[in-house]
């Protein structure tokens, strides 16, 4: 008894992937691939992100650290403040504690809008393949 076996050749061979498919046919120059395809990204760092002068930032960085690391409130605060010699940059006088207390929440408010994330976007996906 014989057997016998027939090759058979598929125009297009069996992929696993659609990527398979897309690979092999780039590869065997049989397809041209169009890919189009829109990115939007949202962005709060494109402008000046520190308007604060050294001084100024200086005096945040100092009323952060002492109220989120040290724990103190903002009439110690002050009173350090006062101790290490700082003053307020226009006045030249010596920051109280609803002035600390601006300081920092405006400062609080002006990291978050700066450091905010926003979700990036890929929208009208599309891709054609074009014969030779």
């Amino acid at each position: 008894m014989t057997k016998e076996v027939f090759e058979t050749k598929s125009w297009l061979p069996n992929h696993s992937t659609v990527i398979d498919l897309l690979l092999y046919n780039m590869k065997n120059s049989d397809f041209f691939v169009n890919f189009s395809f829109t990115i939007t990204i949202t962005t709060s760092k494109l402008t000046k992100t520190s308007h604060y002068n050294k001084k100024q930032q200086k005096i945040f960085d100092t009323i952060k650290y002492l109220k989120e690391e040290e724990g103190l409130g903002y009439r110690k605060i002050s009173h350090r403040l006062k101790e290490m010699g700082m003053k307020s940059v226009r006045s030249n006088k010596e920051l109280k504690y609803n002035y600390v207390f601006s300081i920092y929440k405006k400062g609080k408010i002006r990291e978050n809008r700066i450091n905010r994330e926003f979700k990036d976007t890929i929208s009208d996906f599309n891709f054609n393949l074009i014969g030779e």
